[in-house]
């Protein structure tokens, strides 16, 4: 008798998930859906591109836009969503305006048209810093269900220069505008700019740091705020590559800025930015990298040698005859799993070679070192199969 109750109990479970829909469970959850029979096929594409990178209208005619220091995500909805610094632009029906938080949409990460703004519409979400101050290089990231966009807020010789935060429901917002993460009082960092918001082991860091060491702090969970505030701020920071400058003057050729961090097999690589990036044609802004066993180093290059001393760094990217000024890069993988370079650069050879276009290459990983670089470690200006991306 216990055999056939058994029995009997099971099969009135079965009955219970794979019977009628309208069955509700004893839980109050959705009932399971069925399985799709005939799931929907994803298909995939590579384009061919060429460098600079195209940015169109919104009725696709080609346009120039100064493009520096771009993020880039990936979206749910299987668009590229890319991030510059302030910069002029076609604001959809607005037409050109100067955007403080432009948002570049893209199926192919190639070609980019305007789709949004993180500030229209809040006209003082930065007034928690210095007047006038220039929106730069932003950091974008997805923690949980939200997506987090970080900026630097500074002027020219900005004595106090900071990181503000606006929290997105996606790529393309809405914001809510929280303000100030830390500024340069907070935190003792110099020249604290430039910020990279990475997940951890389950738990988010910010560096930043221009020219004058690469700090690092902990966020609390949802990325807002710091992890440990006030008077603790100080004591529970980290310098992952250290300020090398003595107490002295910027020297760019030593120090970086621009921080972008990938783990990949184990190990932590650090991209920064080196050299000189708004003399046009003149810069010397070159992409260096190192690797670290942990996140807050040693980073070492190839050569056994840590980035915080002398100009040390393997080559990623540097300028060319007819492109200078290459650096300041995001990393972002496609759906082919390939690792990708963006970043931007002064092209000599087109209408605009005083203001940053975009670039984008196909990083390399050196067999001997397992250093990243792109071939030939200059921009490509040939056609070159694009990213593998989802088909639109």
């Amino acid at each position: 008798m216990k055999k056939a109750a058994w029995l009997l109990a099971a099969m009135s479970a079965t009955f219970a998930i794979t019977g009628c829909s309208d069955v509700k469970p004893d839980n109050g959850e959705k009932p399971i859906e069925p399985i799709d029979p005939n799931p929907p096929v994803v298909e995939y594409e590579q384009k061919n591109y060429t460098n600079p990178l195209k940015i169109l209208k919104q009725d696709g005619t080609e346009y120039f836009v100064t493009t520096a220091d771009p993020d880039i995500i990936l979206g749910d909805d299987g668009f590229f969503y890319m991030y510059p610094t302030n910069c002029l632009c076609e604001m959809g029906e607005k037409g050109m305006m100067f955007d403080r938080g432009p948002i570049f949409k893209s199926s192919n990460m190639t070609e980019w048209t305007w789709c949004g703004s993180v500030f229209d519409g809040h006209p003082d979400a930065g007034n928690w810093g210095a007047k006038d101050a220039g929106v730069w290089a932003p950091s974008i990231v997805k923690i949980g269900d939200k997506y987090n966009y970080y900026y630097s807020l500074s002027s020219w010789g900005d004595q106090n220069p900071g990181i503000g935060v606006a929290v997105g429901d996606s790529p393309n917002g809405p914001w809510t505008h929280y303000g100030k993460v830390v500024d340069q009082k907070d935190s003792g960092v110099r020249n604290g700019i430039d910020p990279k918001v990475l997940i951890d082991d389950d738990k988010v860091y910010m560096v930043w740091g221009s020219f004058f060491g690469i700090a690092c702090i902990q966020l609390t969970d949802d990325g807002i705020e710091p992890f440990y505030a006030g008077s603790e701020l100080k004591n529970h920071l980290t310098y992952i590559i250290a300020d090398n400058t003595g107490g002295g003057g910027m020297n760019i050729d030593i120090n970086y800025e621009g921080s972008y961090i990938i783990k990949r097999d184990g190990y932590y690589y650090f991209f920064g930015s080196q050299g000189t990036c708004l003399d046009g044609m003149n810069s010397t802004y070159n992409v260096k990298v190192g690797k670290s066993e942990s996140l807050f180093g040693p980073y070492l290059d190839s050569a056994g040698k840590e980035l915080a001393t002398e100009s040390n760094g393997d080559l990623v990217v540097g300028p060319s005859e007819t492109v200078a000024g290459t650096g300041h890069n995001a990393v972002i993988r496609d759906l082919n799993g390939d690792w990708w370079l963006v970043y931007h650069g002064f092209y000599g050879l087109g209408e605009n070679s005083d203001e940053r276009s975009l670039f984008i290459d196909k990083l390399l990983w050196d067999e001997n070192t397992g250093m990243p670089y792109v071939e030939g470690k200059v921009p490509s200006l040939t056609e070159k199969l694009g990213p593998k991306v989802y088909k639109k």
